[in-house]
Formats: C-alpha cells, sequence, structure tokens
C-alpha cells in the first residue's frame, strides 16, 4: 500500500524527499483539521533562527480541513512576505522565485485546503519533483522518515545547516540546481 504524506503549508525538503523515495508524493487531504501542527505553519531559516510562521484559521464550526477557513482578522500575509523577504533575499534564487511565491500569499484564498494545495503544488512544480503528486481523500498518512541532507543556505556560515525547513528554502538557495539534489538523493537510497 503506498505511503500517503500528511498535508502540509509549504513542507520540507524531508517531506519532498520521503515521497521521492515512495515513487510518487501522495498527499492525504482527508479528516479533521489539527490546531498547532504543519497544516497551518511552515518554517524558514531566518538570519537568527528557525521562524516558524502560522496562517490564522477562524475557530468554532467544523472541524474538517476541507472546510477550515483562514481568518481575515490578523494581517499575517504582511508578516509571512516580510519574513520571508528577510530571511531569503540574500539567497542566490530568490529574485527568480520571489514573485511567483508571494501572490500564492496574497491570493484571495479562504480555505485552509486550497492553500495546502497550492503551496505543495507549486513547489513540487518549481522544484521539479522527479515524482508525480498525487491527492488523495484519505487521512491516513504516515509522517517524513528522512532527514534531508546538507545543501548550502543563506546563514550556514552563522548558523550551520538548518534542516526540516520549508522547501521554500532549498527552492531559493538551489534553484533549478534542485534536481541536482533529488538526482543525489536517489542515487544514495
Amino acid at each position: 500500500m503506498p505511503k500517503n504524506l500528511p498535508p502540509y503549508l509549504f513542507p520540507s525538503v524531508s517531506w519532498f524527499l520521503s515521497g521521492i523515495k515512495n515513487g510518487e508524493i501522495r498527499t492525504a487531504l482527508g479528516g479533521n483539521f489539527e490546531k498547532q501542527t504543519s497544516r497551518s505553519r511552515y518554517a524558514i531559516a531566518g538570519p537568527n533562527s528557525v521562524q516558524t510562521l502560522s496562517v490564522p484559521v477562524v475557530h468554532g464550526g467544523s472541524r474538517l480541513l476541507s472546510e477550515t477557513q483562514i481568518s481575515a482578522q490578523n494581517p499575517w500575509v504582511k508578516k509571512h512576505i516580510r519574513a520571508i523577504t528577510t530571511a531569503y533575499g540574500n539567497a542566490p534564487f530568490f529574485e527568480f522565485y520571489d514573485y511567483r511565491v508571494l501572490p500564492l500569499l496574497n491570493a484571495e484564498t479562504i480555505s485552509l485546503k486550497s492553500l495546502i494545495v497550492n503551496s505543495i503544488e507549486f513547489l513540487h512544480r518549481q522544484l521539479q519533483c522527479p515524482v508525480p503528486l498525487v491527492f488523495v481523500d484519505e487521512w491516513n498518512f504516515m509522517e517524513p522518515e528522512i532527514i534531508a541532507p546538507a545543501y548550502p543556505q543563506v546563514f550556514e556560515d552563522r548558523h550551520g545547516f538548518r534542516k526540516d525547513v520549508s522547501a521554500l528554502d532549498l527552492l531559493f538557495n538551489l534553484g533549478p540546481e534542485a534536481t541536482e539534489y533529488w538526482d543525489d538523493f536517489l542515487k544514495s537510497v
């Protein structure tokens, strides 16, 4: 039986590597929304530390992920854009991808599920993942088990390699060279 990955917002490099190892990235989109998880949060490698960015959701009502709405009460989009720009503005490929990433956050998306799907599809396409992406309406999934091998990061000289951050990090630091990163990983498994 194929392994499903959890529905993460801007998932980590390890998340993608788990799918690549399985031969396809199967994402389970059914079930309930769980608070304080990577369904509404993602981590970036900031200049001082790993920073977790959260998307606020409307509380109450349905607990299904498919019906969880993003709150418009909080100016979270500006905070996320500012944090991403601060963290990756000096990354080698930031200027080649920032104008593609930032509209995802600015979109009038009101459903958390839609934002998750858009973020995963975007990263899968831009990072040129070598395996297909499949969304399934199931809730059984396995957490990623792979630890991402190191690659160059913007603040690596200060903090060393920071693992388990969003694949946005890989995109801004390696850009089209991510295909070589995937190839090297596949040769090692």
